[in-house]
């Protein structure tokens, strides 16, 4: 209490308020005169934001000046510090204390100064939205063309909404492979959102007919399923890119406190060719279904598409990935030579890279073929890294980057790749047997088993669930439930390994981590 008397007297003794307060009137006289000349002169709001912002920012620095210094009838004068007629010379320290208030008041203007400008482009924008959230899922997008044939294209905006928010700095993304899996078992937006762990929720529509695209999009409050923002666009199919770009920049400016200007959002998967584009994205169709055939048709599809457009990067790395699920090994679907399939993989990867160096995926299919293809983990890491660092919601490249570590000797950033893997997409297969298998053999027997029942429960057709709950078998006491799962395994799927030797290469490469 004492402190405190002793400070106010010291305010009232160098007369601080009495020069507070006509600076507090100044600014009041400015603002009323700024607010009646803005309209008047056409000016922008923002103008009287950023003056009074200025204004307040030089609050400290008049305070800082009025402790030291008085206004007199015969000037301004240093402030005594004593009872004593002499007065003594301001010293460094006066000066570096200036320096310092000085500083700060330019930090804490410019930190509001932006801070109001974002709100002010924001609100310009139509993009202000009432929560602030760091992850999403986009959910599959729905075909509501006339003859519902454009499937494929509402899949393919889904993937590229996923990749372009995926690129967004603090903003986690769910995988869209997790959406489309959650989606396929009738799931309720907000119950797919409890799965994703995610906050928000970006849903839509697609229709089609002839050159003409009409979108609808919605983004939704995961919580309480509450629409957020909505908007629609119709234009010509060769702004797709365009579109895609528009709305993913006005999702990060929606959910993030930060404004991202009109161009600094790029779309790395585009083509001058509408009809390229169109054929990829039939490729990718073929590519998702995971067939033999399938698999062959997409590759036959990606290369229609850059003889359409020999320009079109992501179609040589689409073509690559094929080519390297074409490899022969236990894991892929085996028609070519390991070797002639890492040489094609390789120069379409360097077409890719020559064309767009910051494509994440080119990057994460490169780091696929050193580690899978060349068996070289120590180049495979970097490239991985590299792809995690232009897009750090790539699933797939954190599950090879748990293989890498995991070769590497490396267990423990192994197991942290691993988790984030699953956290960007909890639903595929190889993510719920690779967690499940690690926490078994971290001894988190009770986890491990919840988690393989999660993968029976996802895909009962599919065999890893029962294979790992009998692999669990052998570390714990074998109980009825057990006994049963291993005992289905070998009546569904007859030869056990026969069937997950194909069901392995339908799963994007990765089988279960050697004992």
């Amino acid at each position: 209490m004492t402190v405190l008397m002793r400070f106010l007297s010291e305010l009232r003794r160098r007369k601080v308020i009495q020069t507070l307060i006509p600076f507090l009137g100044i600014i009041w006289l400015l603002l009323q005169v700024i607010a009646v000349v803005t309209p008047l002169l056409n000016l922008s709001p923002f103008v009287a934001t950023s003056l009074t912002i200025f204004l307040f920012a030089c609050f400290p620095v008049v305070f800082y000046l009025s402790w030291y210094f008085d206004i007199t009838p015969q000037g301004i004068k240093v402030t005594e510090v004593d009872l004593s007629d002499e007065q003594k010379p301001l010293g460094w320290k006066w000066w570096l204390g200036l320096s310092v208030v000085m500083l700060g008041s330019l930090m804490l203007g410019l930190h509001y100064f932006d801070s109001a400008r974002t709100d002010f482009a924001k609100r310009s924008e139509g993009l202000v939205s009432s929560i602030r959230a760091s992850s999403i899922a986009v959910l599959p997008f729905r075909d509501q063309s006339p003859d519902k044939d454009q499937h494929y294209l509402a899949a393919g905006i889904t993937e590229e909404l996923t990749s372009l928010l995926g690129q967004v700095a603090g903003l986690q993304v769910a995988s869209a492979s997790a959406g489309f899996g959650l989606a396929r078992q009738n799931m309720l937006p907000v119950d797919i959102a409890r799965r994703l762990q995610v906050e928000t929720l970006l849903t839509g529509s697609v229709h089609s007919s002839g050159n003409r695209l009409r979108l609808r999009v919605e983004l939704v409050n995961a919580a309480d399923g509450m629409t957020l923002w909505s908007e629609s666009f119709s234009r010509e199919l060769t702004d797709i890119f365009a579109i895609e770009t528009e709305i993913a920049r006005a999702i990060a400016n929606l959910l993030q406190q930060r404004y991202l200007e009109a161009g600094s959002l790029t779309n790395l998967n585009h083509t001058a060719s509408s009809d390229a584009y169109l054929m990829y994205l039939r490729g990718r169709e073929q590519y998702r279904q995971q067939t033999n055939e399938s698999i062959k048709d997409a590759r036959r599809l990606f290369e229609q598409a850059l003889a359409l457009d020999p320009e079109y990067a992501m179609a040589y790395v689409a073509l690559a990935d094929t080519i390297i699920l074409l490899a022969e090994g236990s894991a892929s679907f085996g028609v070519l030579k390991a070797d002639i399939a890492a040489t094609l993989a390789e120069q379409h990867l360097a077409k890719a890279l020559l064309r767009a160096p910051g494509l994440a995926e080119a990057h994460a299919v490169r780091g696929v073929l050193l580690f899978y293809l060349k068996r070289d983990s120590d180049a495979a890491l970097p490239a991985l890294n590299k792809a995690l660092s232009l897009n750090p919601s790539l699933a797939q490249a954190h599950l090879w980057r748990f293989a890498a570590l995991e070769q590497l000797g490396r267990s423990q950033d192994a197991w942290q790749a691993l988790q984030q893997a699953n956290r960007l997409d909890p639903v595929a297969i190889t993510h719920q047997y690779n967690l499940a298998f690690k926490l078994a053999e971290r001894g988190e027997l009770a986890a491990a088993e919840q988690q393989y029942r999660q993968l029976i429960a996802d895909f009962p057709d599919s065999p890893m669930g029962y294979l790992g709950m009998a692999e669990l078998t052998n570390q714990t006491t074998a109980g009825p439930a057990l006994i049963l799962t291993t005992i289905e395994a070998n009546n569904l799927f007859g030869g056990l390994d026969q069937q997950l030797q194909q069901h392995i290469s339908a799963l994007g490469w990765l089988p279960p981590p050697a004992r």
